[in-house]
Protein backbone atom coordinates (compact mmCIF):
# COMPACT_ATOMS: atom_id res chain seq x y z
CA UNK A 1 0.00 0.00 0.00
CA UNK A 2 1.64 2.97 -1.31
CA UNK A 3 1.42 5.91 1.35
CA UNK A 4 1.37 8.82 -0.65
CA UNK A 5 -1.34 8.13 -3.08
CA UNK A 6 -3.99 8.14 0.40
CA UNK A 7 -4.95 11.87 0.23
CA UNK A 8 -7.30 12.28 2.47
CA UNK A 9 -8.63 14.59 4.76
CA UNK A 10 -8.25 14.47 8.98
CA UNK A 11 -11.56 12.40 9.37
CA UNK A 12 -10.57 9.73 6.67
CA UNK A 13 -6.89 9.55 8.96
CA UNK A 14 -9.24 8.86 12.11
CA UNK A 15 -11.16 5.45 10.75
CA UNK A 16 -7.92 4.41 8.75
CA UNK A 17 -5.64 4.26 11.91
CA UNK A 18 -6.74 1.02 12.85
CA UNK A 19 -5.81 -0.51 9.75
CA UNK A 20 -2.97 1.85 9.35
CA UNK A 21 -1.84 -0.05 13.02
CA UNK A 22 -2.38 -3.40 10.98
CA UNK A 23 -0.64 -2.69 8.33
CA UNK A 24 2.05 -1.00 10.30
CA UNK A 25 2.80 -4.09 12.73
CA UNK A 26 2.28 -7.12 9.24
CA UNK A 27 4.70 -5.56 8.02
CA UNK A 28 8.23 -4.11 7.25
CA UNK A 29 7.91 -1.02 5.61
CA UNK A 30 9.67 1.37 8.03
CA UNK A 31 12.54 -0.94 8.51
CA UNK A 32 15.59 0.68 6.70
CA UNK A 33 14.16 4.50 7.49
CA UNK A 34 14.35 3.35 11.68
CA UNK A 35 17.99 1.89 10.98
CA UNK A 36 18.89 4.91 8.80
CA UNK A 37 17.50 7.55 11.56
CA UNK A 38 19.27 5.37 14.29
CA UNK A 39 22.67 6.22 12.76
CA UNK A 40 21.97 10.09 12.97
CA UNK A 41 20.23 10.72 16.34
CA UNK A 42 21.91 11.34 19.47
CA UNK A 43 20.61 11.56 23.05
CA UNK A 44 19.28 14.01 24.25
CA UNK A 45 18.31 15.45 21.14
CA UNK A 46 14.83 17.51 21.02
CA UNK A 47 13.45 16.08 18.25
CA UNK A 48 9.95 16.89 16.30
CA UNK A 49 8.22 14.41 14.22
CA UNK A 50 5.67 15.70 11.57
CA UNK A 51 2.55 13.38 11.35
CA UNK A 52 4.04 11.08 13.70
CA UNK A 53 1.09 8.53 12.83
CA UNK A 54 0.78 5.94 15.65
CA UNK A 55 4.38 6.84 16.82
CA UNK A 56 6.20 3.94 14.26
CA UNK A 57 9.46 6.82 14.32
CA UNK A 58 8.67 8.84 17.60
CA UNK A 59 8.95 5.53 19.57
CA UNK A 60 12.09 4.32 18.44
CA UNK A 61 13.73 7.94 18.63
CA UNK A 62 12.38 7.79 22.16
CA UNK A 63 14.31 4.39 22.84
CA UNK A 64 17.57 5.90 21.64
CA UNK A 65 17.41 8.83 24.64
CA UNK A 66 15.61 11.67 22.37
CA UNK A 67 12.83 13.77 23.87
CA UNK A 68 10.17 13.93 20.93
CA UNK A 69 7.53 16.31 20.44
CA UNK A 70 4.69 14.12 17.97
CA UNK A 71 2.71 16.66 15.99
CA UNK A 72 -0.43 13.96 14.96
CA UNK A 73 -4.35 15.90 13.90
CA UNK A 74 -5.84 12.68 13.85
CA UNK A 75 -7.55 11.49 16.92
CA UNK A 76 -7.91 7.67 15.85
CA UNK A 77 -4.04 7.89 15.63
CA UNK A 78 -3.48 9.57 18.67
CA UNK A 79 -5.59 7.43 20.54
CA UNK A 80 -3.78 4.44 19.09
CA UNK A 81 -0.74 5.74 19.73
CA UNK A 82 -1.70 6.67 23.74
CA UNK A 83 -2.37 3.27 23.79
CA UNK A 84 0.98 2.26 22.74
CA UNK A 85 3.02 4.52 25.28
CA UNK A 86 1.26 3.50 28.06
CA UNK A 87 1.96 0.13 27.35
CA UNK A 88 5.82 0.41 26.73
CA UNK A 89 5.83 2.87 29.86
CA UNK A 90 7.43 5.55 27.39
CA UNK A 91 7.57 9.10 28.88
CA UNK A 92 9.65 11.08 26.55
CA UNK A 93 7.21 12.00 24.10
CA UNK A 94 4.42 15.13 24.06
CA UNK A 95 1.95 14.05 21.53
CA UNK A 96 0.29 17.39 20.18
CA UNK A 97 -2.85 17.99 18.65
CA UNK A 98 -2.02 20.47 16.21
CA UNK A 99 -1.31 20.11 12.03
CA UNK A 100 1.41 21.28 10.57
CA UNK A 101 0.03 24.89 9.28
CA UNK A 102 -1.11 24.95 13.22
CA UNK A 103 1.89 24.45 15.12
CA UNK A 104 4.64 26.90 15.76
CA UNK A 105 7.51 26.18 17.62
CA UNK A 106 9.84 27.76 19.88
CA UNK A 107 12.79 30.19 18.83
CA UNK A 108 14.34 29.64 22.13
CA UNK A 109 14.39 26.46 22.33
CA UNK A 110 14.89 25.15 18.57
CA UNK A 111 14.68 21.44 17.81
CA UNK A 112 17.90 19.27 17.06
CA UNK A 113 16.00 17.63 14.39
CA UNK A 114 12.58 18.18 12.77
CA UNK A 115 11.48 14.78 10.24
CA UNK A 116 8.67 14.46 8.29
CA UNK A 117 7.96 10.78 7.15
CA UNK A 118 5.38 10.99 4.11
CA UNK A 119 3.44 13.87 6.13
CA UNK A 120 3.83 16.91 4.21
CA UNK A 121 2.13 16.12 0.92
CA UNK A 122 -0.93 16.11 2.64
CA UNK A 123 -0.34 19.70 4.16
CA UNK A 124 -1.79 22.94 2.62
CA UNK A 125 0.91 23.64 -0.41
CA UNK A 126 2.17 20.19 -0.08
CA UNK A 127 5.80 19.01 -0.02
CA UNK A 128 7.24 22.29 -1.13
CA UNK A 129 5.09 24.80 1.30
CA UNK A 130 5.25 22.36 4.24
CA UNK A 131 9.66 21.97 3.77
CA UNK A 132 9.68 25.43 3.34
CA UNK A 133 8.46 26.00 6.85
CA UNK A 134 10.43 23.13 8.31
CA UNK A 135 13.45 25.30 7.28
CA UNK A 136 12.20 28.49 8.90
CA UNK A 137 12.42 27.04 12.39
CA UNK A 138 15.64 27.02 12.00
CA UNK A 139 16.45 23.00 13.76
CA UNK A 140 20.03 21.34 13.48
CA UNK A 141 19.13 19.06 11.41
CA UNK A 142 16.24 18.58 8.76
CA UNK A 143 15.62 14.77 7.34
CA UNK A 144 12.37 14.53 4.70
CA UNK A 145 10.95 10.96 4.08
CA UNK A 146 8.84 10.74 1.25
CA UNK A 147 7.57 7.67 -1.23
CA UNK A 148 8.73 8.32 -4.63
CA UNK A 149 6.07 6.99 -7.06
CA UNK A 150 3.75 8.06 -10.06
CA UNK A 151 1.09 10.03 -8.09
CA UNK A 152 3.38 12.86 -6.59
CA UNK A 153 6.43 14.49 -8.72
CA UNK A 154 9.01 15.82 -6.36
CA UNK A 155 12.27 17.91 -7.49
CA UNK A 156 14.54 17.88 -4.54
CA UNK A 157 16.83 20.41 -6.15
CA UNK A 158 13.85 23.02 -5.97
CA UNK A 159 13.17 21.55 -2.58
CA UNK A 160 17.02 22.16 -1.48
CA UNK A 161 16.28 25.84 -2.99
CA UNK A 162 14.09 26.58 -0.72
CA UNK A 163 16.48 27.62 1.88
CA UNK A 164 20.15 29.01 2.43
CA UNK A 165 21.05 28.52 5.66
CA UNK A 166 21.62 23.98 5.54
CA UNK A 167 24.16 22.02 3.95
CA UNK A 168 22.08 19.42 2.13
CA UNK A 169 24.17 16.46 3.76
CA UNK A 170 23.06 13.41 0.92
CA UNK A 171 20.04 11.11 -0.18
CA UNK A 172 19.58 7.62 -0.24
CA UNK A 173 16.51 5.58 -1.76
CA UNK A 174 15.53 2.34 -0.88
CA UNK A 175 12.80 0.33 -2.11
CA UNK A 176 10.45 -1.27 0.74
CA UNK A 177 7.73 -3.71 1.05
CA UNK A 178 4.73 -2.24 1.63
CA UNK A 179 2.77 -4.65 1.05
CA UNK A 180 -0.76 -5.16 3.48
CA UNK A 181 -1.05 -8.90 4.82
CA UNK A 182 -4.86 -9.73 6.05
CA UNK A 183 -6.10 -12.23 9.00
CA UNK A 184 -9.05 -13.13 6.53
CA UNK A 185 -11.77 -12.55 3.26
CA UNK A 186 -13.44 -10.26 6.27
CA UNK A 187 -11.00 -7.45 6.60
CA UNK A 188 -9.99 -7.23 2.50
CA UNK A 189 -14.14 -6.21 2.46
CA UNK A 190 -13.83 -4.45 5.08
CA UNK A 191 -10.94 -2.15 3.88
CA UNK A 192 -11.97 -2.19 0.45
CA UNK A 193 -15.31 -0.43 1.47
CA UNK A 194 -13.44 2.11 3.56
CA UNK A 195 -11.17 2.96 0.58
CA UNK A 196 -13.86 2.94 -1.95
CA UNK A 197 -12.31 0.49 -3.76
CA UNK A 198 -11.67 -3.03 -4.54
CA UNK A 199 -8.95 -4.26 -2.94
CA UNK A 200 -6.69 -7.30 -4.69
CA UNK A 201 -5.45 -9.87 -3.00
CA UNK A 202 -3.39 -13.02 -3.53
CA UNK A 203 -2.91 -16.13 -0.99
CA UNK A 204 0.60 -16.14 -0.04
CA UNK A 205 2.13 -19.16 2.44
CA UNK A 206 -1.66 -19.05 3.71
CA UNK A 207 -1.76 -15.79 4.17
CA UNK A 208 -4.19 -12.78 2.25
CA UNK A 209 -1.61 -10.55 0.82
CA UNK A 210 -2.17 -6.90 -1.13
CA UNK A 211 1.31 -7.48 -2.90
CA UNK A 212 2.93 -3.87 -3.16
CA UNK A 213 6.57 -2.17 -2.80
CA UNK A 214 7.48 1.14 -3.01
CA UNK A 215 10.81 3.56 -3.47
CA UNK A 216 11.40 6.13 -0.89
CA UNK A 217 13.89 8.62 -0.39
CA UNK A 218 15.78 9.50 2.85
CA UNK A 219 17.07 12.98 2.51
CA UNK A 220 19.16 14.86 5.43
CA UNK A 221 20.32 18.61 5.92
CA UNK A 222 22.54 20.02 8.39
CA UNK A 223 22.42 23.72 9.81
CA UNK A 224 25.55 26.05 8.49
Amino acid sequence: MNITTLIRDISFWDEFAPWYEKWLTRGNYHQSIIREISQMVEPGWRVLDIGAATGVLSIPMASLGCSVDALEPSEGMRKIFNEKLRSLAVKNIRIIDETWEEYETSATLPYNLIIACNSLHLTRGGIKKGMEKVFAHASEYVCLVTEINQSIFIDFKEINALQSEYEFLYIKNYRVNSSFVFEDMKEVLALSELLNTEVQVAEEGGRLIQPDSTDIAVLWWERR
